[in-house]
């Protein structure tokens, strides 16, 4: 499968992005908010770049730029609460995703 590295780390990062906003939205506390929405726009932005990918759009490296900024922001938010491991999973996830997609632009 081409790009395979870059597909396995956004599957990696939307599966740790589901579980953090599942168990931010949990917390019922406002606080969260922010990581829920980020975490959401890193499953949606990463699933597309895999679509875009594999079709090999004209728009993929534009998208996987806007991923990657929401990625990098995404991390930062979880290391608030890195505290908890589901948090701490989604930093690393999304600062990898961010870094794999970086390598093919």
């Amino acid at each position: 499968m081409k790009n395979s590295k870059m597909i396995e780390a956004c599957l990696t990062c939307f599966a740790a992005c589901e579980r953090t906003a599942a168990e931010s939205i949990k917390m019922a506390n406002k606080d969260y908010l922010r990581c829920i929405e980020l975490c959401r726009d890193c499953i949606e932005l990463c699933t597309l770049c895999i679509k875009l990918d594999q079709r090999g759009s004209s728009f993929s490296h534009r998208i996987m730029k806007v991923c990657i900024d929401n990625c990098l922001e995404c991390a930062g938010e979880c290391e608030r609460f890195a505290n908890m491991e589901v948090y701490e999973a989604s930093a690393k996830a999304c600062r990898s995703c961010a870094e794999e997609m970086q390598k093919m632009l």
